[in-house]
């Protein structure tokens, strides 16, 4: 007698948990409690295992001589456990004390001893024995595990002042890395996510920023609305981490993605970055499609859309026509790219998901 038994949803998944992301930013970050409570069951519905979201450093301890607050980090990790959802922490923008230039929200912080310490309290919170989970036994129990040393350093609105920015990165993330690795010594380092020529960037890091075993996984946004150019861009990227000795690093595309803005706002000289919305949902199909194809090959570990919702507001930059959603006005609308997306999730993943990401 022959006992027949349904495959699990992990063996028909083909590609590693987390892999469907989204970054988690602009207006829909500061919704009123309950809209951000029912978004992220949404995320979750629709197949997203991991978020990248902002924990800006300068919210969080805006006087030098005051602990972290952990108010508004404490609401996105809740969320997300609620839920399910890894998140994948961006920390970044020094607070005014902690600055190279005071006036410069872009600063890079004065001490990188003092980012570690904010650091170290992050983990000592939201870690594998962080004090949240002691605090808030209401929430799954879903330890942050992997934290984003900054982003974007080469990119002058992220990084001030200009100068030796990559031997001034570099030392960042050497003590970050070690600081982190002291705080869980199971963490992944996650380098600041590089942009545009980011195989150059990366060049230069190696060169002059001596980050060579200081991270764990590399971190792109190449943000473009042409798959072949994303794929290219990972590829030269990965060509230089096996030139130097990282061939099993892997690597996370942070953001990627391209604006429904054609027609509604003149972007010359970012043409590149611009689509309809029809168009912006054939790019979620053939980017995830794209990039779960080479993961293996190129070591693609993650894949973030940016961005999970914007306002799209005609007034507004061609970055507020990203969102899988549209939020304006408290108001949450889907986009023809939102379906893409849940369609290409649960080919991948292998099934439909509820509010707390399980298969049903």
């Amino acid at each position: 007698m022959l006992l027949l038994v349904a495959p699990s949803a992990d063996a028909r998944r083909s590609v590693p948990r987390g892999f469907f992301g989204v970054d988690y930013d602009r207006e829909i970050q500061w919704a009123p409690p309950q809209v951000q409570a029912s978004t992220w069951g949404s995320m979750a519905k629709n197949g997203v295992e991991s978020a990248r979201v902002v924990f800006p450093w300068k919210d969080a301890q805006p006087e030098a001589d005051q602990p972290p607050s952990f108010r508004q980090t404490d609401a996105l990790v809740a969320n997300a456990a609620m839920h399910r959802v890894r998140l994948l922490p961006v920390v970044m923008y020094a607070p005014v004390w902690a600055r190279v230039e005071p006036d410069e929200p872009s600063s890079r912080p004065a001490d990188v001893g003092a980012y570690a310490d904010y650091l170290t309290a992050l983990v000592r919170r939201y870690g594998p024995r962080g004090s949240f989970w002691t605090d808030r036994p209401d929430v799954p129990r879903l330890p942050v595990r992997a934290w984003e040393v900054w982003n974007e350093p080469e990119m002058p609105y992220q990084w001030q002042p200009r100068e030796h920015w990559a031997e001034r990165y570099g030392e960042l993330l050497r003590r970050a890395h070690a600081r982190l690795r002291a705080a869980d010594p199971g963490a992944k380092v996650v380098m600041a996510a590089l942009a545009n020529y980011s195989w150059r960037s990366l060049r230069e890091l190696y060169r002059r920023g001596r980050i060579g075993g200081h991270f764990d996984v590399l971190a792109l946004n190449p943000f473009t609305r042409f798959v072949d150019h994303i794929v290219e861009i990972v590829r030269r990227s990965r060509r230089v981490l096996n030139r130097h000795g990282a061939r099993r690093r892997p690597i996370w595309v942070t953001e990627f993605g391209a604006t429904a803005s054609w027609g509604r706002v003149d972007a010359l000289g970012q043409r590149h970055l611009q689509t309809t919305d029809s168009g912006l949902a054939r790019l979620v199909r053939r980017g995830y499609r794209r990039l779960a194809a080479k993961r293996k090959r190129l070591r693609v570990g993650r894949a973030y859309w940016y961005t999970w919702a914007s306002s799209y507001d005609p007034g507004a930059t061609i970055f507020d026509f990203a969102g899988l959603w549209r939020y304006r006005s408290g108001q949450l609308s889907r986009r023809p790219a939102l379906a893409a997306y849940r369609r290409s999730a649960r080919a991948h993943e292998g099934c439909r998901k509820n509010a707390q990401g399980a298969c049903r």
